[in-house]
């Protein structure tokens, strides 16, 4: 795959994150399988360009020629937008976490610690992130990002319950510390992290 395919592949994957869309429903907005979403977004498939034209609208994106040496500009105006690569992959990282506490959830139903944890994750305001606050995010994710080894059995539900409060306690300082200073996404997300399908590749 060559890099102008992997970036465009990479930037449609990006955009559907930023909308809360699962690949399913992207597809159904479009006419075709969650499977071949899958493909584009993988660069598994040669797109056509009426596809590509229809899937980037039902994104809210454009397709666009540019002169290269207007690339500069452009990429610093989509940026200043709120759809840069870096809030993209922190709404992803928040996705996942959401889905780890819904999995939780299930498995563990009378466990108290499991609301916090969710309703930590809701808390996070919609944040335009640049590369420094999606470290602090990465970081403030540690604690969270343990609790899969302890759900597949590495530690009993006492050790499960000390790691859900640690994944609160930092996420919650996270948005203490970005919340005062932090420019919204002007896009809400259609439908809240924790509610997203697990159908996605």
């Amino acid at each position: 795959m060559s890099a102008g395919i992997e970036e465009i592949a990479a930037s449609l994957r990006e955009a559907r994150i930023a909308k809360a869309l699962t690949q399913k429903a992207l597809g159904q907005r479009v006419g075709l399988p969650q499977s071949h979403i899958s493909k584009i977004e993988n660069g598994a498939v040669d797109l056509k360009l009426s596809s590509l034209v229809e899937i980037a609208r039902a994104l809210g994106l454009e397709i666009k020629l540019v002169p290269r040496k207007a690339l500069p500009a452009v990429e610093g105006a989509v940026r200043a937008h709120g759809t840069s690569v870096e809030t993209s992959r922190a709404l992803s990282l928040l996705n996942q976490q959401a889905q780890i506490a819904e999995r939780i959830k299930a498995n563990f139903p009378d466990l108290p610690q499991v609301d916090g944890f969710q309703n930590a994750i809701r808390s996070i305001p919609q944040l335009q992130f640049d590369a420094a606050r999606l470290k602090a995010l990465d970081e403030a994710l540690k604690p969270a990002k343990r609790l899969t080894a302890i759900i597949e059995g590495q530690g009993g539900v006492a050790a499960l319950a000390k790691r859900l409060e640690e994944a609160t306690s930092a996420l919650r300082h996270f948005r203490n510390m970005q919340v005062q200073h932090a420019p919204l996404i002007e896009a809400a997300r259609q439908r809240p992290a924790y509610r997203l399908e697990e159908d996605d590749g």
